[in-house]
């Protein structure tokens, strides 16, 4: 009541003294309740409604990218191999350094190395991507004020950064696989990377002190790079 109309209905009851613990059975009065609850209503259902809405978009996401890491687990081994070069060749890497290392690595041992760098890198990056859809969710309700809809703008921009995801995720694979360098000849389905040198100079959600970045220009967070196991 006191969002809609209430100063009016209180003028009213001021008017007629009424006192306070008379029941209330004045039909005006009676009416702008049952318009208050009215609009409320309405209000609680598109929320709702909203909120159905912006989940199927999440839902989308998250069905697109689990059917991703189903495809990396069950791809035979010789498409895994030609996917992953010419990732390393799109993103400026040498595929020649790379057959080198997988001929002191070990085939096999190369494949499995694979799919746990683009499991891990899928995973780091959807978790990001999460965050950021739930701000967004919070941003565009106040495109409502310029007489935009919300749920519309929601769904474009979920778009594009869903697109620079994919993009991005493809980029820090091949990035991580460049940098596999074997560990010994003993262990040779390991791998080594930089990150205690990193470890002491940035917080889990700075920039990462190697200077990667997403596909779109952005810096990686820290805990999706080298702080990834710290």
């Amino acid at each position: 009541m006191r969002i809609f109309g209430g100063e009016r209905v209180q003028g009213i009851m001021e008017m007629l003294k009424i006192p306070e613990d008379q029941s209330i059975e004045a039909g005006l009065v009676s009416k702008a309740i049952e318009e208050a609850q009215s609009k409320i209503e309405g209000f609680n259902l598109d929320a709702r409604s909203h909120l159905v809405e912006y989940d199927n978009v999440v839902n989308k996401h998250r069905e697109t990218i689990y059917r991703k890491r189903r495809e990396i687990l069950e791809l035979p081994n010789e498409t895994l191999k030609a996917q992953v070069r010419e990732s390393l060749k799109k993103h400026g890497h040498s595929v020649e350094e790379y057959e080198k290392k997988e001929k002191e690595i070990g085939e096999e041992s190369m494949r499995q190395a694979e799919k746990i760098v683009f499991l891990r890198v899928i995973d780091a990056f959807w978790v990001d991507h999460l965050e950021n859809l739930e701000s967004l969710q919070d941003a565009v309700r106040l495109r409502a004020y310029g007489q935009q809809d919300p749920l519309i703008e929601f769904k474009n921009e979920a778009h594009r950064m869903f697109q620079g995801l994919l993009s991005t995720i493809e980029a820090e694979a091949a990035r991580v696989l460049d940098s596999i360098k074997p560990a010994s000849q003993a262990q040779p389905q390991s791998f080594v990377r930089d990150s205690a040198s990193h470890k002491a100079q940035a917080g889990r959600n700075d920039p990462c002190p190697c200077g990667a970045k997403k596909a779109d220009g952005r810096p990686i967070k820290y805990k999706h790079c080298h702080g990834r196991n710290s």
